[in-house]
């Protein structure tokens, strides 16, 4: 063979190598572009009183617990967002979220309403679910107030929140008596302990409404609705 001709023939099998190779790269570049655009997985928001309480986007991503073929009931409870009952007929907390007498959790997944026994459907990698605080009367819109322990770093399995009816009068203090998680002193006047926990002798119980601090004849204070009351462990 002439040696023109060999060299075009090499000329034509490196070019042909070269394209290939782009090819492959651009191939390999759109699937993991592929993967990325929709690598976020499902998302829960968290519905209260019309007010959607997972406000940073990480706490609403679940992709984390998710993989294909996981079912609702599987997410929710690896997750770690959401806690349910002995016989799993029912939802207890929400992000250590608690409601109060005459209220419950409804789960919705895409728009549609999702009962306990529908809680092993399998969720989609961009499925939405929702769970919403409702009336067991179905009254609209539900009226609320917010009571939240802070224990801050020292007793962490104090942090938890509950979500309480609103009535017409309410106080601190009547909210408090209400609440099944805080024991006052004879008296009414002051939080004794709150759960199994009494604080040490140079710890003390601060209360906030809506941030501010609460004064020491405070308890008499009437609520609005959806205020929020923050009972805080501090050190003396």
């Amino acid at each position: 063979m002439p040696t023109k001709y060999m060299w075009r023939l090499l000329l034509g099998l490196v070019i042909v190598f070269i394209i290939g190779g782009c090819s492959t790269l651009a191939d390999i570049n759109n699937e993991g572009n592929n993967g990325l655009a929709g690598s976020d997985g499902p998302t829960l928001s968290l519905i209260v009183a019309g007010n959607d309480l997972l406000t940073n986007p990480l706490d609403k991503q679940l992709s984390e617990s998710y993989r294909k073929g996981i079912t609702i009931f599987d997410l929710l409870k690896g997750s770690g967002k959401a806690t349910f009952s002995e016989d799993n007929t029912s939802i207890l907390t929400v992000n250590n979220i608690s409601l109060g007498p005459g209220m419950n959790w409804e789960l919705q997944m895409d728009g549609g309403t999702i009962g306990p026994e529908d809680w092993g459907r399998t969720v989609g990698h961009e499925s939405k679910l929702v769970i919403t605080a409702m009336s067991k009367e179905q009254e609209e819109p539900l009226q609320i107030v917010l009571l939240t322990v802070n224990g801050g770093s020292e007793q962490v399995n104090l942090n938890h929140s509950y979500v309480m009816g609103f009535t017409e009068d309410l106080t601190v203090r009547g909210l408090l008596k209400n609440s099944s998680v805080v024991q006052l002193t004879e008296d009414n006047k002051k939080v004794l302990s709150i759960g199994d926990y009494t604080p040490l002798s140079n710890e003390v119980w601060k209360m906030k409404v809506n941030g501010k601090q609460l004064l020491e004849n405070g308890m008499d204070m009437k609520l609005r609705v959806q205020d929020e009351l923050e009972i805080l462990l501090a050190i003396r």
